[in-house]
């Protein structure tokens, strides 16, 4: 893990003990720094294994948060606005207040927030010194790569997410995709990865809302994601590996064609 990572993650603050997820709870530096041990030991995968399971080992307290724990509907509906809002500052102080009640969850979701902010930790750090990065397209977005710098799609609103969401695991695959795009981390690329925070607290975003800064539920680590500014250079050295029966534009091939390189399946 680079020192950056380490910083950014918040595990390499001089002095400090204690990481604030939100006010009024904390959890350990030293607990982050234990569990980023652990992932650096693994492969890839195993990494990706370790933060989705744990995931899945509290995923069921927020299931039950309107019932078992707000209990009031004012108090609920206080904590669905914040969410709405994306105040997570006010979201999380809300959960976490509320799980203090059982002790032993409380302490278990921390412990698992520990495991997050050290896979995000490792993630970053995992961006910054790899070769390649990757993300599945359709042929919309393969023919608008001619444009030559990534950018994000138009939402219905008018507005932009910002970012190009690619990952670091080269196994990872979206069923309705069938072009994969992978991409050389040079010196603008890696100039323009915004990390991602995951974290195993509550999180509801719809994606055309995501932005570079927002947070990501840990139930999407296998993702990997990092995300690329829009308006950084689409490097020459980029290629694409095209499924069977993908029906892509001519004139749009043979611009793409002089600019990078495209696999075509065989036969």
């Amino acid at each position: 893990m680079t020192s950056a990572a380490a910083e950014w993650a918040g595990t390499a603050r001089r002095g400090a003990a204690t990481i604030t997820v939100t006010p009024g709870h904390t959890i350990s530096v030293q607990g982050v720094r234990e569990k980023l041990a652990v992932l650096d030991a693994l492969s890839m995968q195993g990494v990706l294994s370790a933060a989705e399971d744990t995931y899945l080992t509290i995923k069921k307290y927020e299931g039950s948060i309107g019932t078992e724990y707000f209990g009031g509907a004012e108090a609920f509906v206080r904590y669905k606005m914040a969410q709405a809002q994306k105040d997570w500052r006010e979201s999380d102080r809300l959960f976490l207040s509320k799980l203090t009640k059982d002790g032993a969850k409380y302490r278990k979701i921390l412990g698992a927030e520990e495991m997050a902010h050290a896979f995000s930790a490792w993630l970053c750090g995992t961006a910054l010194i790899s070769d390649h990065a990757y993300r599945w397209i359709d042929p919309p977005e393969f023919e608008s790569c001619m444009s030559g710098t990534f950018e994000s799609r138009i939402e219905s609103d008018g507005t932009r997410r910002g970012f190009k969401a690619l990952t670091v695991n080269p196994e990872l695959w979206f069923g309705g995709r069938r072009i994969q795009m992978r991409v050389p981390i040079d010196d603008a690329i890696r100039n323009g990865i915004r990390c991602v925070r995951y974290t195993v607290l509550p999180r509801q975003i719809q994606e055309k809302n995501e932005r570079i800064d927002d947070p990501k539920s840990a139930k999407h680590a296998v993702e990997a994601e990092i995300r690329v500014l829009d308006g950084v250079p689409i490097p020459s050295g980029t290629d694409f590996a095209v499924l069977p029966g993908v029906k892509i534009d001519r004139d749009a091939t043979k611009a793409l064609e002089a600019k990078y390189k495209i696999k075509w399946p065989a036969g």
